[in-house]
């Protein structure tokens, strides 16, 4: 049997099954150096950043291969958590993960998109830029690893011409 090629992203908006889309997230973070943050979070940090934002996922048939967690921080859509179950990496997921946080935050007015990269994770930093993302800052929280903020401003749909 051949693996799935096609998968679908859509909010997920019901407690139903948060702990299969935790699994996922905790194995997609497994790797980092140092550990990362999220093996700590459970289904209820979960739940809550479902209630204060909304949680985009990834799906091929009923498996989870990718989500990402946003919330609205002031004129911006703040997306933090993007994951990747590891054999569906390099096949758009995250892409399509980001290209759906950007139409929700086009939906709600937002002006820009942004996040935080960890210092130590130069390839996610490269990953970003890619995508269109510029480091803005950087920082670092009590006993977290330093990181890099960066952001992507959203461009204003196309004005309709008028031939007045």
């Amino acid at each position: 049997m051949t693996a799935p090629t096609a998968f679908r992203i859509h909010r997920w908006t019901t407690s139903e099954r948060l702990g299969d889309i935790m699994a996922m997230i905790h194995t997609a973070f497994a790797g980092f150096e140092p550990p990362s943050g999220v093996l700590n979070e459970t289904v209820a940090d979960l739940a809550t950043r479902q209630r204060d934002g909304l949680v985009l996922v990834a799906q091929a048939g009923e498996r989870f291969i990718g989500s990402v967690f946003c919330a609205r921080k002031g004129d911006a859509l703040y997306l933090t958590r993007l994951a990747c179950a590891p054999d569906w990496r390099r096949r758009g997921v995250g892409r399509a993960l980001m290209a759906a946080a950007e139409s929700e935050a086009r939906a709600g007015g937002a002006a820009r998109l942004t996040l935080r990269v960890r210092v130590t994770l130069p390839d996610n930093l490269a990953y970003f830029a890619s995508a269109g993302f510029a480091v803005t800052g950087e920082g670092q929280e009590d006993g977290r690893t330093p990181f890099y903020t960066m952001e992507r401003r959203l461009s204003s749909p196309p004005r309709a011409h008028s031939t007045d």
